[in-house]
């Protein structure tokens, strides 16, 4: 009995096979080289249960692909089935939020079939979390479902919903990768598209070095995003920038190690 229970608590891992399981093929705009196949090293790692290894390939995957739906369940997966519900959670809703009508391929867990992206990081953090915290309709996971389930029978008024672009930047850094071009470009195609839509900018440094060298560090990286903001077309009256150092980190840092998604610029359009 108590085998069956445990194994129930396990969290999804899924990843969406685009129809072959090569490492060429590209997931929607995320880029070549990006492999979300069943066979790919993070998922596999996953699914055999090796979490350490899962842990480390879908980190680093976040970093080089934001914004996947697809990485961000199964790293919130791979935290969550290490018992690091802090570290899962917020993975678990970008996921929500990203992952809407996206069906995968597979799953780890026959319960997973038939359901959404979305569906399955809600139904993670409904295990992994207190009840507490999940029930009622005024958490982000229901709130988003319940929408969902509403809208379907017919038409109704386009809603537009937020969008994170979230830029990350090499160790002690402000210039931006390649990637974090790319990722730029897009939110300011998604910006220019809407005379309504404005953005709102956190720059943020992980905890080595001083709060004040952090602290401004995180400046120059926001600023850096923002300039290549408007040199991308998006008027200055648009952008908001704040920049907060090491003072809210999206993810918990020991003292003298590196934690590169706290190196971050995160973006919110709506």
């Amino acid at each position: 009995m108590l085998k069956s229970q445990l194994m129930y608590a396990l969290p999804i891992g899924l990843l969406l096979l685009s129809g072959c399981s090569t490492r060429d093929q590209v997931a929607g705009s995320q880029g070549r080289g990006h492999d979300i196949s069943v066979t790919s090293p993070g998922y596999t790692a996953l699914k055999a249960g090796d979490y350490d290894k899962s842990t480390r390939i879908l980190e680093a995957a976040n970093i080089k692909w934001p914004n996947s739906p697809y990485d961000e369940l199964n790293l919130g997966a791979s935290y969550q089935s290490q018992g690091r519900m802090d570290l899962a959670e917020p993975f678990l809703r970008r996921a929500i939020t990203h992952g809407h009508g996206l069906m995968p391929a597979e799953s780890t867990q026959d319960w997973g079939r038939g359901m959404t992206v979305e569906e399955i990081a809600c139904k993670n953090l409904s295990i992994g979390l207190k009840p507490a915290t999940i029930e009622g309709t005024a958490t982000p996971c229901q709130t988003t479902l319940v929408v969902a389930v509403i809208a379907a029978p017919g038409p109704v008024a386009p809603v537009y919903q937020q969008t994170s672009y979230n830029t990350y930047f090499e160790f002690d850094k402000a210039t931006l990768t390649k990637d974090g071009e790319a990722i730029l470009r897009e939110a300011a195609k998604e910006i220019r598209s809407n005379p309504d839509r404005r953005v709102t900018l956190v720059g943020k440094a992980s905890s080595i070095g001083t709060d004040y060298y952090n602290m401004d560090l995180s400046r120059q990286r926001a600023e850096t995003v923002r300039n290549a903001l408007i040199a991308a077309g998006v008027p200055s009256s648009r952008i908001e920038v704040l920049w907060v150092g090491e003072r809210e980190l999206p993810m918990q840092q020991n003292d003298g190690k590196r934690q590169p998604l706290n190196r971050v610029v995160e973006g919110t359009v709506k």
